[in-house]
């Protein structure tokens, strides 16, 4: 289980698929790697709307071996190619700021940071870490 008082990163995924992917896809798809549910917190789709994903309270399944002390957000898309809507954009930022409010001492970060990958794809990395150095 999550605890507010240990959450260390706010980490930030892109799908790597469509941006018109929807939630219910990518719950099918980390249900058949094996997930008992979504393995983010939120889901940002191209739209800007803030799908709700696994609780809050709950590890999420989305870097391996470090999924304690996180909350998990994916933007649908694919950000090595593509860019993130300003509607994404927009509601990412609001949703880090409310974690911020829930989590002061988190770092925003990109799945990358913590594993072996190109996520959250280039142009996504580098929105965060001109907004989050």
């Amino acid at each position: 289980m999550n605890q507010p008082k240990l959450i260390t990163h706010i980490v930030v995924h892109h799908s790597a698929s469509h941006p018109n992917t929807t939630v219910e896809e990518i719950t099918k798809w980390h249900i058949e790697r094996g997930f008992n549910a979504i393995g983010y917190h939120k889901v940002i789709t191209a739209d800007g709307i803030i799908h709700n994903g696994r609780p809050e309270n709950k590890v999420p399944a989305s870097i391996k071996n470090y999924n304690k002390g996180t909350v998990a957000v994916c933007l649908t898309g694919s950000f090595n190619r593509d860019t993130p809507t300003p509607y994404q954009l927009i509601a990412l930022e609001l949703l880090i700021q409310e974690w911020k409010l829930k989590y002061p001492a988190a770092k925003v970060i990109g799945h990358r940071e913590l594993g072996a990958t190109i996520c959250p794809g280039d142009n996504l990395f580098s929105w965060i870490k001109s907004k989050y150095p």
